[in-house]
């Protein structure tokens, strides 16, 4: 799927482009910057004037979270078709985090794509952590277990889902209830005991 990625500078310049290594370079190290991925040009532009792009389809919004006084990460994920929530998920995973919230990110990812998959439909992972997709996409080499275990578990679901790159904390309501939830996942039961190895 053909992406457009829109940059908004604190200055109030503008910046677009359409491949994620070029934004990347825009927005790293910046501060109060915003920036998304689109399907097309026009999406982008009425994201510039303070519109918010149309949703036509299936997006599953994924996040992870980590607090200090828990071993584990939170994660989540909310599936939307056409700006309308059809299922939610959430949970701790059943391991360690090793990489803090990292870890809830991409089990996260790996349940939506499952959900993707149980569904037979494809479907638009929006992650605001690249490496969803570019561990998925084969882009990262994958040195840490939390990589490697992840790019297992989503070898067979994975080709359901295409991705996108979102802002955290910029507004998104999907974004931000997907976030949320992966939160609450931490808040609402204390740390268990014991240790449970990674899968």
């Amino acid at each position: 799927m053909p992406k457009i990625y829109a940059v908004k500078f604190s200055d109030g310049t503008r910046w677009l482009g359409d491949n994620w290594p070029d934004c990347e370079k825009q927005v790293r190290g910046k501060t109060g910057v915003k920036y998304r991925a689109f399907p097309s040009i026009e999406d982008a532009k009425t994201w510039f004037e303070g519109g918010r792009a149309p949703r036509k389809g299936l997006y599953v919004y994924v996040d992870g979270s980590f607090m200090p006084h828990s071993e584990y990460a939170g994660w989540s994920w909310v599936a939307v078709e056409d700006d309308v929530e059809i299922a939610v998920d959430s949970g701790k995973t059943p391991f360690q985090a090793a990489s803090r919230n990292i870890d809830g990110e991409l089990y996260a990812a790996w349940k939506a794509m499952e959900f993707l998959a149980k569904k037979k439909r494809k479907g638009v992972i929006c992650h605001d952590y690249q490496g969803v997709a570019s561990w998925a996409l084969g882009e990262w080499k994958a040195n840490s277990v939390v990589a490697q275990v992840y790019i297992n578990k989503i070898s067979e679901v994975k080709k359901w889902a295409t991705f996108e790159k979102v802002t955290g904390h910029s507004g998104d309501k999907w974004n931000d209830k997907a976030d949320m939830l992966a939160k609450a996942a931490l808040t609402k039961e204390k740390p268990k005991k014991g240790k449970k190895k990674s899968p």
